[in-house]
């Protein structure tokens, strides 16, 4: 499994002096610099960024075809089918298209494909089916980018055909061995990873940019204020969710997005929302990013993964209180068995991984027949956080082929190098960091070979890396420092929880908890100012014990536990408040430890 680096960020800037500017303790000062904010000014809009600060939506290429478009096939009466997607972001985007074009016409539907059945994107066999319907126009949202084929199949059929997409468009290899992108042909194809769009910001998610793109529809219709008051707080909720769980950048307009829509969701008026935050225990709750995406997120994923999206959409555009209830159980249900087939799933690849020599390679190809499709991506996910290499996880298709799912690291950019052999594949799609092909299994081998013969990772970026904003004594680790870096959030890539890092530390007791005992607490004093704190450890027990055992032998671990030693730390943690019996105190929630003293101080 992958150790983990520690590296302390660094500024020019005078940390103290900024401290005292703003009224604020060093660490957060540190953490606002690490950002780029530097004044009062810059933290004011940081903090409290509002709608009124998201990028210019009219800079996105081809939104005012793209707006023209379905205003003009709303006017004129048109079917309009919504073809999206059946993660979370495919979901959401598509709910936002359906609830928004509903108040102004019954002749709009929603298609998502069927994972196992159609696979993911647009499809040619769907397009003709569409056209039998009598579908005049297509609105894609989270997939249409890479679909060429299919855009010329729906031209010829007379169809129009707008993209919402956020995805990389495809690359050919020219003659001359450099890479040109080829757009697929349509009325509007809105993506801002077109090199030619001039939109400033580049990490919007799908649900995010339908969300902007009803915005400009609802201004083209003359009701822009009748959107601010009936869907702009329910669709915020959804682009949120989205944002999260598609796992784009926290900064700039998604920031914005997340911060407006989590204020709204403990308010919401939308039944499978309700629904589903009574289901997982949510309701009444303070609800963060976390919430998005490890609790909402999953359960509406989870339809799309084991049966079908259709399922989740049901839940959010229901207006029945009674099938919502019902929804939202078997949304939660389905997502229980989720996690127990991708933990069976993780288990048997991580051994294989351990005993067949796949550990040298830089860059995992895993093939498994048993593997359920569906978790294939949040399998390829986990073992690339083990390993630290870019994984690709394929399971059997239909057909004799294969299929599946594949994560990066930083510094690699898998869907560039799947470009670099895309002649392997049937299909594929993706970005920098996910990816979801389909090849001949004939091909596999050959995957892997190229993948890492072509691999320039070094040893360095190999080693996960945790970046501190500074590093702490107990003394600075309090109360207000807590509630100071909370208003940071939410918290996600590019805006990290921010992590720091204490020196010769000792821990006087460590104490066992949870209910497989696999959970650390941990009463710490800092060697240096003498300051005591709490920490708790929710994921560290292994590597706990095996420095333990490593350092002073296989009975350390039962004196340390009995309380009869102690033992010296380093640490690097995250700031948090502990509210416990009407006592509020800071304590360190530690996300990665090193032994590397013991005894009892006396």
């Amino acid at each position: 499994m992958a150790q983990k680096k520690w590296m302390i960020r660094r500024s020019k800037v005078d940390v103290a002096q900024v401290a005292s500017d703003m009224g604020i303790s060093t660490l957060t000062a540190a953490t606002l610099l690490h950002r780029g904010i530097r004044s009062q000014r810059e933290a004011e809009t940081f903090l409290n960024g509002d709608l009124s600060q998201l990028s210019d939506a009219r800079l996105l290429k081809d939104l005012p075809q793209g707006v023209e478009t379905v205003f003009m096939a709303l006017k004129q009466g048109k079917r309009i089918a919504i073809y999206g997607d059946y993660d979370v972001d495919g979901v959401t985007s598509t709910t936002i298209l359906y609830r928004s074009l509903r108040q102004f016409t019954d002749q709009v539907s929603f298609h998502v494909p069927h994972r196992q059945k159609d696979g993911y994107g647009l499809q040619k066999a769907a397009v003709e089916q569409l056209s039998k319907d009598g579908v005049e126009l297509i609105i894609t949202c989270d997939n249409g980018i890479a679909a060429l084929e299919e855009a010329d199949l729906a031209y010829e059929l007379g169809m129009q055909l707008v993209i919402l997409d956020h995805h990389e468009p495809v690359q050919r290899a020219k003659e001359d061995g450099t890479m040109e992108v080829v757009l697929p042909k349509a009325e509007a194809v809105i993506d801002h990873k077109r090199p030619d769009c001039p939109f400033l910001f580049k990490a919007m998610c799908a649900g995010g940019l339908a969300f902007r793109f009803v915005q400009a529809l609802y201004e083209a219709f003359g009701r822009g204020e009748a959107f601010r008051r009936t869907l702009e707080q329910e669709l915020l909720i959804l682009a949120a969710i989205a944002t999260v769980c598609d796992i784009v950048d926290l900064t700039g307009d998604n920031r914005i997005l997340v911060k407006e829509g989590l204020a709204h969701l403990p308010h919401t008026a939308n039944l499978g929302l309700q629904a589903l935050l009574e289901e997982t225990g949510l309701q009444g709750k303070k609800i963060n990013e976390y919430a998005l995406g490890f609790v909402i997120g999953p359960c509406i994923n989870a339809t799309g993964r084991l049966e079908t999206a259709a399922e989740a959409i049901r839940l959010l555009t229901t207006d029945d209180w009674a099938e919502a209830k019902e929804l939202a159980a078997h949304l939660a249900a389905l997502n229980e068995e989720r996690k127990e087939m991708t933990a069976e799933a993780f288990l048997r690849l991580s051994k294989r991984v351990e005993e067949e020599g796949y550990e040298k390679d830089r860059v995992l190809v895993l093939y498994d027949e048993t593997v359920h499709e569906s978790v294939a991506g949040i399998v390829a996910g986990r073992l690339k956080e083990a390993y630290y290499r870019p994984t690709l996880v394929l399971t059997a298709a239909e057909g004799g082929g294969a299929k599946g799912s594949g994560r990066s690291i930083e510094g690699y950019d898998l869907f560039l190098e799947l470009c670099r052999v895309q002649s392997l594949f049937t299909r594929f799609g993706g970005h920098t960091m996910a990816a979801g092909l389909s090849l001949p299994k004939a091909h596999i081998p050959v995957l892997r070979q190229k993948l890492n013969e072509a691999c320039t990772l070094t040893e360095e970026q190999l080693t996960p890396l945790l970046r501190l904003e500074a590093v702490a004594t107990l003394d600075q680790v309090t109360v207000e420092t807590a509630e100071e870096l909370q208003r940071l959030s939410p918290f996600g890539k590019e805006n990290p929880a921010p992590l720091f890092g204490s020196r010769h530390l000792y821990a006087e007791r460590v104490y066992r908890m949870g209910k497989k005992k696999d959970m650390l607490r941990f009463v710490l004093r800092d060697t240096q100012t003498g300051v005591c704190r709490d920490g708790v450890d929710f994921q560290g027990y292994a590597s706990f014990l095996e420095q333990l055992e490593t350092h002073f032998g296989p009975d350390m671990a039962e004196k340390v536990f009995a309380g009869r030693e102690g033992v010296y730390l380093d640490l690097v943690y995250s700031i948090e408040k502990n509210e416990f019996q009407g006592r509020t105190t800071a304590q360190l929630n530690i996300k990665d430890l090193r032994v590397y003293g013991g005894g009892n101080e006396g």
